[in-house]
């Protein structure tokens, strides 16, 4: 029998701008079982552009004072964001009593684990879809989140690889879940019709080959690798060859038309920013690539396969968990442009082998990663989580 009133839970995530991990759980949240759940969000600084669609859809969404007044990422703007949020995060929590928090990336599960930890929250978990490799960086923060772990009373991965690592940091196993990304193989699928109106739209021949990288402009993103793999292998492609490049600028776009500009591209990359269309999208590509140094289970990879779109990516995190080198895409040595070129060079040679690797990818998408199971994923672990005498094994 399920509850007349149902459980409270508020997500704390960093913004609810355009990224990976803000687009996967706005679409998760909305489809979870609302006679046993009521979410609301936090977010850390301004909400972002996925904000209005989350309200319209009857969630709260709740941000510090002065959150829509400061900008920027440095590390004073990050140390201003922290001292009003603190307390403001502290005395939201005293008033709103959730039944569970649940911190989405490392700066939500800092600031917020800490003040949920100072305001008595029992039921809290933690969401780690990356590496672990910023902690290289920040050694002292790294010391908190190892002492956050051992109050949490789970943390979710996206991939084995990051599990692999939260159990390096000594998490107990019994405390740690694999929850893989989902995507709503609906919306996104192959639509070669709609692909082509979007070529024409675009200016794009029908005939035009077509590379896509979808991934913010952040440098680990590996934007660069690409420039130079394509520039490298620039007099072997066809003719007719654009490289759309989608996603928010973080500050290096600039620098990267200039690497462009250098290597004589400037023709055939374009920049087109933050896009709602993906789904869309995807079906003018001929290829899709991801080239990042480091990554958790990237939405990029599963979105560009859904659509079954032949794919090469980097392995790294849990990428290499996703394809199937060979058959539903290819894999490349993360910071090896000439790995990256040779792959591209090989699909672009082997039309058949693209169909080939579409379908394929499309299948395993289908069967692995669709919304629907990770929607009931998430559904399963809050009712374990609220199970009377379940807290006791943690």
């Amino acid at each position: 029998m399920k509850d007349e009133i149902p459980h409270r839970i508020v997500i704390i995530i960093g913004s609810l701008e355009v990224g990976g991990a803000e687009r996967q759980i706005a679409q998760i949240v909305p489809r979870l079982d609302n006679t046993r759940w009521k979410v609301d969000f936090v977010t850390l600084s301004r909400p972002g552009s996925l904000t209005e669609g989350l309200k319209q859809a009857g969630f709260c969404v709740w941000s510090p004072p002065l959150s829509n007044r400061i900008f920027g990422r440095g590390p004073l703007i990050r140390l201003l964001r922290a001292i009003i949020t603190l307390p403001w995060l502290w005395f939201w929590f005293l008033r709103k009593r959730p039944s569970i928090a649940h911190f989405i990336l490392p700066e939500a599960y800092l600031i917020g684990g800490l003040c949920a930890l100072l305001t008595g929250q029992s039921r809290m978990l933690m969401s780690r879809r990356s590496l672990a490799l910023y902690q290289e960086r920040h050694p002292i923060l790294a010391r908190v989140e190892r002492f956050l772990h051992k109050r949490m009373t789970l943390i979710i991965a996206n991939s084995e690889a990051i599990r692999r690592d939260l159990l390096n940091e000594g998490v107990p196993e019994h405390r740690t879940r694999v929850i893989l990304n989902g995507v709503d193989t609906n919306a996104i699928r192959p639509d070669k019709s709609r692909g082509n109106e979007l070529r024409h739209s675009m200016g794009i021949s029908p005939d035009s080959l077509v590379l896509m990288i979808v991934a913010n402009l952040i440098p680990y993103k590996g934007h660069t690798d690409l420039i130079e793999a394509l520039a490298s292998i620039h007099d072997r492609l066809p003719k007719a060859w654009r490289l759309l490049c989608i996603g928010r600028d973080d500050g290096i776009e600039s620098a990267l038309q200039a690497q462009c500009a250098e290597v004589r591209l400037s023709d055939h990359v374009q920049f087109l920013g933050l896009r709602s269309d993906i789904p869309a999208l995807l079906n003018v590509a001929d290829i899709a690539l991801l080239c990042s140094h480091e990554e958790g289970l990237p939405n990029a990879v599963i979105e560009a396969m859904s659509a079954g779109v032949p794919t090469i990516a980097t392995e790294v995190g849990g990428t290499g968990e996703i394809i199937d080198h060979g058959s539903t895409g290819l894999l490349v040595p993360p910071k090896s442009p000439g790995a990256l070129a040779q792959s591209i060079l090989d699909l672009i040679a082997n039309p058949e082998l693209r169909i080939q690797m579409g379908k394929a990818a499309r299948a395993e998408i289908e069967s692995t990663y669709g919304l629907d199971a990770c929607v009931r994923a998430y559904d399963d672990l809050y009712q374990h989580v609220m199970t009377p005498g379940s807290q006791d094994n943690y």
